[in-house]
C-alpha cells in the first residue's frame, strides 16, 4: 500500500487508474497538494510519504522540461501522488500533449482570459468526440500499447482534469462561463498574480480588490460545483486552514517546495544563532541576500 492508502493500480491488474482527486472530491474529502518548482524527485517522494495527495509540477516558471516530467511523474506515482502539470501557456497544444502523455492526470492552465482559452485547452487535452487531440500510442500514459489505445482514449476523456487559473481581471470577468464549462471541475484563484494585475502587489487576501475577487471566485465555485483550490499557501496553521474551509476552499495547495525548503533551512540557522548566544562561541554574521528598496 502507498502511504496515503492507495495500492498500485498496475499491481492490482487494472488497466488505468481512476483520478483519485475526483474521487476524493466526490467523497467529501479535502485533497492536499504542493507546487513543485525544483524538479527534485526526492522532494516529491517526501510529499507522498507525509500525507500529500497531489503535486503540481511547474513548467511555467521553472526549468522543468518534457523529458524531466516523465521522471517526476514516475516519482509521484511511486508514492501515490496525483500529478498535475502547469503548462507554460494555456493554449499551447504541444505543451498539453506532452504533459498528459507523460502521465499527468491533468493540467493547470495559467492566465486564463476567457472560456475560449479553456475550450482550446480541451481540444488539445481530449480525444474525439470531446476534443481534437492527435493520437500516439507510443507514449507512457498509453502504456506504449497500440492494442489498448482506444481504451486509453476513453479513460483519458473521463479522468483528465483541466484546471483554469484565475489570475487577472479578464478571467474574472468571464468567470461564470469558465466555471460552467463541462470539463472544469477544479480551479485556482491566484491571489498573488491577481494582486499584481490590479496594483495591490503581494498583499494577497489583505488587498481590497484581491479579497473581493476571491469571494467572487468562491461564490462561482459553489454555484457551478467547481472545487476552488486555495488555503494559506505560504504559512499554514490549523486556524488558517479551518478559515479557508469555512470560506469555501475544497482543495488545498500548501507550500512551494523551494520556499518550504528555504524556510526550513532558515529556521535551523536561526535556531543555532539563538542557541549560541551567551556561550563562548559565536556564529558569523549573516550576509544579507535580500533586495534593496
Amino acid at each position: 500500500m502507498f502511504p496515503n492508502g492507495t495500492a498500485s493500480s498496475r499491481r492490482r491488474g487494472e488497466m488505468y487508474k481512476k483520478n483519485r482527486i475526483k474521487q476524493m472530491l466526490d467523497n467529501g474529502e479535502l485533497p492536499l497538494g504542493m507546487q513543485c518548482f525544483t524538479g527534485d524527485p526526492t522532494l516529491i517522494e517526501v510529499m507522498g510519504l507525509t500525507g500529500f495527495d497531489w503535486v503540481m509540477l511547474d513548467s511555467e516558471h521553472s526549468g522543468n522540461n518534457p523529458r524531466a516530467m516523465e521522471t517526476l511523474i514516475r516519482a509521484a506515482d511511486s508514492v501515490g501522488l496525483v500529478s498535475f502539470v502547469r503548462v507554460h501557456q494555456a493554449t499551447d497544444e504541444a505543451d498539453i500533449h506532452r504533459a498528459l502523455e507523460a502521465g499527468a492526470m491533468g493540467v493547470f492552465l495559467p492566465e486564463i482570459n476567457s472560456v475560449e482559452d479553456v475550450k482550446a485547452a480541451a481540444d488539445a487535452a481530449f480525444y474525439y468526440p470531446k476534443g481534437d487531440r492527435g493520437i500516439c500510442p507510443a507514449v507512457r500514459a498509453a502504456h506504449y500499447n497500440p492494442k489498448t489505445f482506444v481504451d486509453y482514449t476513453a479513460w483519458n476523456n473521463n479522468e483528465i482534469m483541466l484546471v483554469p487559473m484565475i489570475e487577472n481581471p479578464s478571467g474574472l470577468a468571464d468567470l461564470d462561463n469558465i466555471f460552467a464549462h463541462p470539463d472544469v471541475h477544479m480551479a485556482v484563484y491566484a491571489a498573488g498574480d491577481y494582486g499584481f494585475s490590479v496594483g495591490e502587489g503581494m498583499d494577497m487576501l489583505n488587498g481590497t480588490k484581491v479579497n473581493a475577487a476571491y469571494k467572487q471566485v468562491l461564490e462561482a465555485g459553489a454555484k457551478h460545483n467547481v472545487a476552488v483550490i486555495g488555503g494559506p499557501i505560504l504559512a499554514a496553521d490549523p486556524d488558517s486552514c479551518r478559515q479557508a474551509i469555512e470560506a469555501g476552499v475544497r482543495v488545498f495547495s500548501l507550500g512551494l517546495d523551494s520556499v518550504v525548503f528555504r524556510d526550513a533551512c532558515q529556521g535551523m540557522a536561526d535556531a543555532l544563532d539563538q542557541g549560541a548566544k551567551g556561550t563562548k562561541y559565536k556564529r558569523p554574521a549573516k550576509q544579507d541576500w535580500g533586495f534593496k528598496a
